[in-house]
């Protein structure tokens, strides 16, 4: 399996993760936006037992965003990194710090309902107005 790196900006923590998501979209709600100054988040989900922090771990700072969900983001640069979903046991990684080109593509927009109104989103892929659908 091809393993994927990834850095924050100024390169202090490194990640390293299977080029095996089990899924990549785009969320477009109000939390993702705040949290990665951007009009949407694009994140790959795995299984956080494939998630491996390589360097940088004393400059983690974790947010405790709510009882599910905590963020982390480099406390040197500022960049976004990855959510960690308490429940699920998953990881999304913020795609945009991938030093490697993954397989997959994001497939999904989440949360449309509450984009940014200056965004249009003319790619053709799936959209939900909130969340994913849960089985």
């Amino acid at each position: 399996m091809k393993k994927l790196v990834g850095s924050c900006l100024c390169r202090k923590v490194q990640i390293e993760v299977p080029d095996d998501f089990d899924y990549m979209g785009n969320c477009h709600c109000s939390e993702c936006r705040k949290f990665t100054g951007s009009d949407y988040s694009s994140v790959g989900g795995l299984s956080s037992e494939k998630f491996r922090l390589t360097s940088g771990e004393d400059f983690i700072t974790i947010y405790p965003k709510s009882e599910d969900t905590e963020l982390a983001f480099c406390r040197n640069c500022g960049s976004s990194l990855y959510s960690r979903k308490l429940k699920t046991g998953k990881h999304n990684i913020r795609l945009g710090i991938l030093d490697d080109i993954p397989t997959h593509k994001p497939s999904f927009h989440i949360y449309t309902g509450s984009k940014a109104p200056w965004n249009e989103i003319t790619d053709g892929l799936k959209q939900f107005e909130n969340g994913p659908i849960k089985s």
